[in-house]
């Protein structure tokens, strides 16, 4: 029985995690409405709410899930990457509660938690994990694809500037929309009737023919095109609904340009399964799209369930279920807010 703890940037999570990957708990504590007035995460703000909300959490997780803490075999808790003052709240208090109780402590790569999150489920046991897959992490801080082969995961590409999600935020931000900006682009995209050809963004490529994804391009032609037309979310509803359209339909192709990429250099050693994961994994057009690209390749797709795709501590709880030698003296484990 694991106990996880997440923390990394604006939400406050804590799961309790049978040993077969059935989520018993899943709590979290958002602070959306705390950071909507400045557009976007304040990192001072994100450590204080999180030191506001992480014990009681803890509490009401255990009698959630009828539990005394003489169940609980381990803690997990990320420790990076993240903000660090929030990272430093999750990690000292699982090392507090670790050492108090005497039990092992597991850190866990916040990467790792969204990688293993596509085969968590609503109700009981997780679902068997492949000998290998691939994996899709978009998020607001992450654009990769990784190999994962028997637990070892290997980074296939990255983002060389933003990360789509955090383009989403930005774009949205820009024009008038609320934080978070990808749920409501996808709002106004999915308007019914939008003219998805209105506007151009060109595909990002590289001299070097490299496959790493490139966002910061698509986020300046964006800005461009909405102050040279207008674009606002108090201004013309059809021209906002084209254009969220357009700029999401850009971001999306090029999600799909570099896993066609990807899966061209795999040569004849292709894995059978295809993972997304993060918070732009919740996007319904993007879902919509990767199972149509799974039948095309004769692949199975994983999409997370849409409560895993944002941080939750329940991916933490099972990406330490699949670390049993991971566990480590919770004096030595320290929080990082870049991990290799």
């Amino acid at each position: 029985m694991i106990l996880a703890i997440e923390t990394s940037c604006d939400e406050t999570s804590v799961a309790v995690l049978d040993a077969d990957g059935s989520v018993r708990v899943n709590l979290i504590a958002s602070q959306i409405d705390r950071h909507q007035p400045f557009g976007g995460v304040v990192p001072e703000i994100a450590s204080r709410e999180h030191l506001q909300h992480l014990f009681p959490l803890i509490t009401r997780a255990l009698q959630d899930a009828k539990l005394d803490w003489s169940d609980i075999d381990r803690i997990a808790v990320t420790a990076g990457p993240g903000l660090i003052g929030a990272l430093l709240v999750g990690v000292a208090g699982a090392q507090g509660l670790a050492y108090g109780l005497g039990i092992p402590l597991v850190p866990v790569n916040h990467l790792e938690g969204h990688i293993y999150s596509a085969y968590l489920q609503r109700e009981g046991p997780a679902i068997p994990l492949p000998k290998r897959f691939l994996s899709l992490v978009i998020s607001g801080g992450h654009s990769s694809i990784y190999d994962v082969r028997d637990g070892v995961i290997t980074m296939l590409n990255r983002t060389r500037d933003d990360a789509i999600g955090e383009t989403f935020d930005k774009v949205a931000k820009f024009i008038g929309l609320p934080y978070p900006g990808g749920p409501q682009i996808e709002k106004y995209a999915n308007q019914g009737h939008t003219d998805r050809k209105r506007f151009h963004f060109p595909m990002p490529q590289f001299n070097d023919r490299s496959i790493d994804f490139s966002y910061s391009g698509i986020k300046a032609g964006a800005i461009r095109l909405a102050r040279e037309h207008g674009i606002s979310a108090a201004g013309d509803l059809r021209l906002l609904a084209d254009f969220c359209a357009t700029f999401q339909d850009a971001l999306i192709d090029q999600l799909f340009d570099r896993l066609d990429a990807v899966w061209t250099r795999l040569g004849e050693q292709k894995p059978d399964e295809v993972a997304l994961a993060g918070g732009v994994a919740a996007n319904g057009s993007l879902r919509d799209r990767i199972a149509g690209w799974g039948r095309q390749h004769g692949v199975i797709v994983r999409v997370p369930e849409k409560r895993y795709c944002t941080d939750n501590a329940a991916m933490i709880a099972f990406a330490a279920a699949r670390k049993p030698d991971g566990a480590t003296d919770p004096r030595r484990v320290s929080a990082r807010s870049r991990v290799q």
